[in-house]
């Protein structure tokens, strides 16, 4: 009966996370498909740039959601309501005071991002458009960060669902009514995210509101305690290393983009294709991974090693499963799903000679997805940023003699053997969170 109850309780987290998840893609499909239909690749162009320099730019903050996640399933591991509320108040200000300073820096921001990308000559106007516009949209998409790190770490995913689902829908119906409706173009697709955005986190403070009481959020803010120094530095110490992290992943991703354009066009397109799978990997191991956050994280506040070990245990028994099944509908479905994509014979037959290694992917990624989980939940922000820049090292250091050697193929082995490289180092360091959790309390 215990199993069924914990299988239970870790499918009432994954479950709507996975639809939550499946939500983005389908409104940038939409969102493509509304702009597609415009005259000309250019808007296209444009609404891909644009939309690329905000997932990378919102995307480092996303530390944010991280570790508020796993302050508050430890708070919640202990009943204790007012941190939890202590923990929103100071992850909230964060993320409005970092959104204030995005937009005094918009300018310098768009011109950096601009040279690193180095669009086409016709897509500029648009793109600043785009910006100027989408960019007063930061301080509500960090509040939303902050809201979904609360109601995961609480296993409140069913909430984040409608949370997300408000977001991507009213995205979704907005752009189809600026953009067909009232023919705005570029500008049509960034108001109705700015809208969007805004309108989720209004949503975002009702739930928060209603969970821990207007009045006592109000109260606890005024409270020195929820501005001590100690919890402050935590806070900060806790959001840099992640944030440190994030950047390195960034850049290793980033740096599979490089590799495959020095390789030719056909692998380039190949590549981009391929992480098309990386995206439908993350849309389920992802969703156990946030059960961990929550479950685990629970455990680890109430300092239970027992109930910790059992359910990084039994989260980590899904997680796998699925990898089981990604990795083989990818060995018999893979194929397919790239001649969906493209109908570009060379980009075609570059991907489909990388698919038996994307067939193992998920079977070797699955426990860096897994790790962050049961790291966040334990606060271990340190521990995923030490073992994060141990991968990339090993990386950095293969990825050019496989390239040479074997190219695209060997691109994409130099990306497998980093995912590999995170499990396992996170594996090595896993032991330090068992030690903390039977330390005494300082």
């Amino acid at each position: 009966m215990l199993k069924i109850s914990a299988n239970r309780k870790i499918w009432a987290i994954a479950g709507p996370a996975i639809i939550a998840n499946s939500s983005a893609p389908l409104v940038g499909l939409v969102d493509t498909w509304v702009i597609g239909h415009l005259p000309g690749p250019v808007p296209l162009a444009t609404i891909g740039v644009g939309a690329t320099i905000f997932s990378f730019l919102f995307w480092a903050f996303g530390f944010l959601r991280m570790s508020t996640t796993g302050m508050i399933a430890q708070a919640f591991g202990r009943n204790d309501t007012d941190e939890m509320a202590r923990v929103i108040v100071r992850a909230t200000s964060l993320g409005f005071s970092i959104a204030l300073l995005l937009l005094c820096l918009q300018e310098g921001i768009l011109f950096a991002a601009l040279k690193a990308l180095n669009p086409p000559e016709a897509t500029l106007d648009g793109i600043s458009q785009y910006f100027s516009i989408r960019i007063w949209a930061a301080p509500a998409t960090l509040f939303i960060y902050g809201v979904t790190g609360f109601l995961i770490g609480t296993a409140r995913t069913g909430i984040a669902l409608i949370l997300q689902l408000i977001l991507n829908l009213s995205n979704a119906a907005l752009n189809l009514i600026l953009v067909i409706g009232f023919d705005m173009g570029v500008s049509g697709i960034a108001i109705g995210s700015l809208c969007a955005e805004w309108i989720a986190a209004f949503y975002g403070v009702w739930i928060i509101s209603s969970r821990l009481g207007h009045q006592n959020i109000v109260a606890l803010a005024r409270q020195n305690q929820t501005w001590k120094f100690d919890r402050i530095k935590a806070l900060l110490s806790s959001n840099g290393y992640i944030f440190a992290r994030t950047l390195l992943l960034m850049a290793s991703l980033a740096l599979v983009t490089k590799k495959a354009a020095e390789l030719g066009t056909a692998e380039l397109a190949a590549s981009q294709v391929l992480f098309t799978f990386l995206l439908l990997i993350s849309l389920g191991l992802d969703a156990f991974a946030y059960a961990a956050e929550a479950l685990s994280g629970a455990a680890y506040g109430k300092k239970s090693l027992a109930e910790f070990r059992f359910w990084v245990r039994r989260t980590s028994v899904w997680a796998f499963a699925i990898s089981v099944f990604y990795a083989a509908g990818f060995f018999y479905f893979g194929n397919a799903i790239v001649n969906t994509l493209t109908d570009i014979v060379p980009v075609r037959t570059a991907a489909a000679s990388v698919m038996p290694l994307i067939a193992v992917l998920p079977l070797l990624s699955v426990w860096c997805y897994q790790f962050d989980g049961i790291f966040i939940g334990a606060t271990a922000s340190r521990g995923m940023l030490i073992t994060m820049a141990g991968a990339a090292c090993i990386y950095v250091a293969i990825i050019n003699g496989l390239t040479a050697a074997w190219g695209l193929t060997g691109l994409w082995g130099a990306l497998t053997v980093f995912m590999a490289a995170r499990g396992l180092g996170q594996l090595l360091y896993y032991p330090v969170l068992e030690k903390r959790i039977t330390e005494p309390a300082p």
